[in-house]
């Protein structure tokens, strides 16, 4: 008798026992589906109402849309990086890249630099360039195997390179190599000596992956002076956020020839 009573409350226990964790399940379903219904819905207020928002007339809600990216940055975030991949370049704002800049990581400068050339307005290029620089401060690793500079090359177009005092077009063709295990954020220029506008060529801008390498041309002009038989170049390779030159090279580009490798001084 006293066997089956101890069999009962056994299975009652049991019973009992399952019964809890059903209800502890159910609960936590219904938790994490309203959850994920919240965090939906977080979305799509970020993507439709909040990036629009950042461009309003309205500086009250320019304000409001810039901190509500800046306190949930595990949903604004990728919202801001899928921005820069989908919108039309005249519609992407300097807040965007601003955001990006201190909210991403590294992984985002490539993303940012293919965009700059496409930027005509001067204040928002100065706002990715600096979002970029911070990114790559963020993690960036000193030191390192230098940069290096490899198959100069100059193109020249209209027949053979003269001495004559005309105007020259040329593309010159680089590449460069980063041996450190780090990825460099550089800056490129160049500048003609020995011509008759002296002229410095617009910089340039690229990101070299840890042990990577671009490949390059600088398209330019230049018209060499009277009574000369060659064209200097200086080329400088600058780490972003740094004054210091990270390589410097002299080149000298020898007239009347028909191809062209220059020699480096």
């Amino acid at each position: 008798m006293e066997r089956k009573i101890l069999k009962k409350y056994k299975n009652l226990l049991y019973c009992i026992k399952i019964s809890i964790i059903l209800l502890l399940s159910a609960v936590s379903i219904g938790a994490s589906s309203a959850y994920a219904f919240f965090e939906n819905q977080a979305r799509y207020a970020f993507k439709h109402s909040w990036l629009p928002m950042l461009i309003d007339e309205s500086p009250e809600k320019r304000f409001q849309a810039m901190r509500a990216f800046l306190n949930y940055p595990d949903w604004g975030l990728p919202v801001l990086r899928n921005s820069i991949k989908s919108l039309e370049t005249e519609n992407l704002s300097w807040q965007i890249g601003m955001l990006i800049g201190m909210l991403g990581d590294q992984t985002d400068v490539p993303s940012l630099l293919k965009l700059l050339p496409k930027l005509e307005d001067n204040h928002q290029s100065t706002v990715w360039l600096g979002s970029m620089q911070r990114l790559y401060w963020k993690n960036r690793i000193p030191d390192g195997p230098p940069l290096k500079l490899k198959g100069m090359t100059i193109n020249y177009f209209g027949g053979k390179l003269t001495v004559e005092n005309k105007e020259k077009t040329v593309d010159l063709k680089f590449r460069i190599e980063n041996p450190a295990y780090s990825p460099r954020f550089i800056r490129v220029s160049a500048h003609f000596w020995k011509t008759s506008n002296q002229e410095n060529l617009p910089s340039k801008y690229f990101w070299l992956p840890a042990g990577g390498k671009i490949e390059s041309k600088i398209h330019s002009k230049f018209s060499p002076v009277e009574h000369t038989n060659d064209v200097r170049l200086d080329f400088r390779i600058w780490e972003v956020g740094l004054n210091k030159v990270l390589l410097h090279e002299t080149f000298k580009i020898k007239l009347n020839k028909n191809s062209i490798s220059p020699n480096s001084n």
